[in-house]
């Protein structure tokens, strides 16, 4: 799966220009897959949950083509999956630093390196010794104080990414609901001038102390359209929380006329492989949301009243939920969510297995 051109083939390899070669992909894959075989064999003592805990990685054909293809996917998957192990281990101050790596892959998981030790501190106050509950809330405020900082040295700007601008004028495009779930956004918006921030900002004289045209633009467009704001909006929860197909859903290139009535198909690249792996992601997407909310429905009724599944169990939620937030306020796609909700599956399976055992609900079920 991984194969390509090595070094035997290739004498003179410029390493500047291919950084993440097919032998430093394959490293941190393998890696990542023990790390969660080890996470799923702390969590589940019952072996069929234990299997079907590792299948959810090994049949997720969109994870392993995302590992190979956007290959910044297989270091997001193995900076998260270590400090999940972390935490697991109850080492929750070096959960941190795989963290806060992780958010120079993935801006989206600041909300993560924020959230997780202010929740720990709420969850645990009385039991934290002062010192190390302040010092565990103040490190990720620090961490992103100085990367604003180095940015501001180094790049002339605070932003913690690169296209922030170009990113909030795609996500609050008036017509940022004709494109998602359906169709690749940056190739839909991207023609007929229908992101040029000149067309938005013509005669108009709004937030102008703004200097990112682009950002400016987006400003501009949520004013304006509230109703497209709202759509847009419905749209990312949809996308994000509850869309069973990959999203966008259709490879090739389908892109909004300049005069924006109608849509033009230019390449639809459907092929069989494609179609396939899209039926395998829709039957694991399935799969994980209707078992996902059997597990909280149990959770909730049977279990929760009995004290924690597991130590520490439910910090590996945050990740998963925390992203949300960024992705609803500017946009989603799967594979901003893949390698998040993968750290939902050992924990699903922990319910099952924690109802599995407790006898008073085996014979209430009966």
């Amino acid at each position: 799966f991984f194969k390509q051109k090595t070094a035997y083939e290739i004498p003179k390899r410029d390493w500047s220009s291919d950084v993440c070669s097919s032998d430093l992909v394959f490293f941190y894959f393998v890696t990542s897959s023990i790390i969660y075989y080890c996470i799923c064999k702390k969590i589940l003592q019952s072996k069929s949950l234990f299997l079907i805990a590792l299948a959810a990685f090994s049949l997720n054909p969109y994870l392993l083509w995302l590992c190979n293809s956007g290959q910044d996917t297989v270091f997001e998957l193995f900076l998260l999956l270590s400090s999940a192990a972390l935490i697991l281990r109850k080492n929750m101050a070096l959960a941190l630093m795989p963290l806060y790596f992780l958010c120079l892959v993935r801006p989206a998981y600041w909300a993560t390196l924020l959230l997780f030790p202010i929740i720990y501190y709420a969850k645990n106050r009385k039991k934290l010794p002062r010192y190390f509950g302040r010092m565990l809330l103040i490190t990720p405020v620090s961490a992103l104080f100085l990367t604003l900082m180095i940015n501001v040295l180094a790049f002339g700007t605070p932003n913690l990414a690169t296209s922030s601008g170009t990113t909030a004028l795609f996500s609050h495009n008036k017509y940022y609901y004709l494109s998602m779930p359906k169709f690749d956004m940056d190739v839909f918006l991207s023609k007929g001038g229908n992101m040029d921030p000149a067309r938005i900002l013509k005669d108009n004289s709004k937030l102008d102390s703004v200097k990112d045209v682009e950002l400016r633009a987006a400003l501009v467009s949520i004013l304006e359209n509230p109703k497209s704001l709202l759509l847009n909006t419905l749209q990312k929860v949809d996308s994000y929380f509850f869309a069973v197909q990959k999203v966008p859903q259709l490879p090739g290139s389908y892109y909004l006329s300049e005069n924006q009535k109608n849509i033009v198909i230019e390449n639809e690249r459907l092929s069989w492989a494609l179609i396939l792996g899209n039926l395998v992601y829709f039957l694991h997407r399935s799969a994980l949301l209707v078992l996902g909310i059997v597990a909280f429905t149990i959770y909730q009724i049977r279990l929760r009243k009995r004290g924690p599944l597991q130590d520490n169990l439910g910090y590996l939620l945050i990740p998963y939920f925390a992203t949300a937030i960024p992705c609803i306020i500017y946009y989603t796609e799967s594979r901003f969510k893949v390698v998040s909700e993968l750290l939902l599956v050992p924990i699903i399976m922990g319910v099952f297995q924690a109802y599995k055992r407790t006898p008073e609900i085996g014979r209430a079920h009966v």
